[in-house]
């Protein structure tokens, strides 16, 4: 990715140290990079790895950075708020972001510009994502490829009680369409739940909405109508997932408690229980299903297809004894980020398989990839002046393991 940096922005001062290690990473070498850097005082709401970039969003900015060298790249202006939401459209460079602003920013990240900004919702833009055509038929072999949606789209989710949809606008998929007229890219309002929007999940034509009305709803993208709602949970819903290979979703509760439903119906099917705190973040990759609660400070693996738990981990696992606070998964592997260390398991067996110390009191966001391992968090400063007081500093750690990637 080709990125032009804006006339003012300067090189981020980093500091980097080369290791050596025998107990590695699975897909590291005995030797690594790590660079590390502070990038100010904010928190930060969401983390992209994108190849050779990363794009942070903090209080009303948006920053890319290489993913090479922890140079700064770019800072996108714009939100006159927190910006909670962002996805990128990998295949042309293009960011979605939402915030307290309420509008949707859409950014041509070659040109750093936006290009875009969609006003349709009355409060805070919560969640948002882009969703891509897909081969939807690709669990059955015996069917025939079928693409939806019909081109990539954006959702927004609100705590005005709505969700959006949009074309995403990007001139050579939409050329039939005015580069600016806003109406020639809004597609639906999708109405019903009676609180925030928290979180959503979206594949083909089918979006999962969650909601703080302790329900959940399954709707159409295409037509922008309600097909099931999933009522059960008695307390607020965090987050969902979407399982289209087994026709059902997960959602996520303040009751502490994982639902499992099923898509045809709109039934539920199982309950999952062992949290004692709000479960936070759902993830589903590959043949696991990841949960995570930083109100208990656990991560649990469960089968998707059986609903059986198959690992915990947490302040009783080996290693910082301490709160899990994030966490990313692939099919072979589980890396979780809590204060003080960095962790990698195998995900099968709950064997340890890597520890990185880390000097942070909060992790606010880690992701990897095959060649690099990202970790976003703080570490609290005591100042002394005419009184005594705590700084909190962010820190960006880059972590790479000099691998060639195949498969870009």
């Amino acid at each position: 990715m080709q990125f032009r940096p804006p006339p003012n922005d300067t090189p981020t001062t980093a500091t980097t140290i080369t290791t050596t290690n025998n107990n590695v990473h699975p897909d590291e070498t005995a030797s690594s990079k790590r660079v590390r850097f502070e990038i100010g005082h904010q928190p930060i709401t969401n983390l992209i790895l994108n190849h050779d970039c990363i794009i942070l969003t903090f209080d009303e900015e948006i920053k890319v950075y290489s993913a090479l060298t922890g140079t700064l790249l770019q800072t996108l202006t714009g939100h006159q708020g927190i910006v909670w939401a962002s996805s990128l459209h990998k295949e042309t460079n293009t960011l979605i972001t939402g915030g307290t602003d309420r509008t949707i920013r859409v950014w041509d990240l070659e040109a750093g510009v936006c290009t875009h900004v969609f006003k349709a919702h009355t409060s805070t833009i919560r969640t948002a994502q882009i969703i891509a055509p897909i081969n939807v038929n690709r669990h059955n072999p015996l069917l025939s490829p079928k693409y939806e949606p019909e081109f990539p789209i954006i959702i927004a989710g609100s705590r005005d009680t709505s969700l959006s949809v949009w074309r995403l606008p990007i001139q050579e998929l939409n050329g039939h369409l005015s580069a600016t007229e806003q109406q020639n890219w809004f597609l639906h309002r999708l109405e019903g739940h009676t609180q925030t929007i928290r979180d959503i999940a979206a594949e083909g034509n089918l979006v999962a909405s969650a909601s703080y009305d302790n329900t959940a709803r399954i709707w159409s993208s295409h037509t922008g109508q309600l097909i099931h709602a999933l009522v059960g949970h008695e307390l607020r819903l965090s987050t969902v997932v979407l399982d289209t290979a087994n026709r059902q979703c997960f959602t996520g509760s303040e009751d502490s408690t994982i639902r499992v439903w099923s898509l045809d119906t709109g039934s539920s099917l199982h309950i999952l229980t062992g949290h004692t705190g709000v479960v936070g973040e759902l993830r589903l990759n590959g043949n696991f299903l990841v949960s995570k609660s930083r109100a208990d400070g656990t991560v649990k693996v469960w089968d998707p297809l059986t609903a059986n738990l198959l690992l915990t981990l947490g302040s009783s696992t080996p290693g910082t004894g301490l709160p899990i606070q994030a966490v990313q998964h692939d099919s072979t592997k589980l890396v979780t980020g809590a204060t003080g260390a960095i962790q990698t398991w195998d995900i099968r067996t709950g064997q340890l398989l890597d520890e990185t110390k880390e000097e942070m009191d909060t992790i606010y966001q880690l992701a990897y990839d095959c060649r690099r391992r990202v970790v976003a968090g703080n570490v609290s400063v005591a100042i002394q002046g005419s009184f005594l007081y705590t700084l909190a500093k962010t820190f960006l750690e880059i972590l790479d393991y000099e691998v060639e990637d195949t498969t870009q």
